[in-house]
């Protein structure tokens, strides 16, 4: 990494990414959303790891892959707010919602 990609990390950018794109209630300054993107993997693990081990615990409960899998899903969702499901509902919509332009 150069010198100058350093200096266009902020210790905040973590924060900020997680706060974008999760519903964590972090403070955060959203001005940097872009800059931040270096930080946006970190979000998904803030995602991903409360929905693994939600998974290992419904699975070693005896939970069916089907069951621990839809709790996985709702976790996710909740964590979310549901912006991926969201953003597949526009793409469907936008690839097969209607016929004609007014429509």
């Amino acid at each position: 990494m150069a010198q100058s990609d350093i200096a266009l990390i902020a210790a905040g950018d973590p924060a900020t990414a997680i706060s974008l794109l999760t519903r964590l209630p972090l403070r955060s300054d959203h001005g940097r959303g872009a800059a931040a993107a270096w930080a946006w993997p970190l979000a998904g693990l803030a995602v991903a790891v409360p929905a693994v081990l939600l998974a290992y615990l419904a699975t070693s409960l005896g939970l069916s892959g089907g069951s621990a899998a839809a709790l996985v899903l709702v976790v996710q969702t909740v964590l979310t707010g549901a912006m991926h499901e969201d953003g597949l509902a526009d793409s469907a919509d936008g690839l097969w919602g209607g016929w004609t332009r007014e429509r």
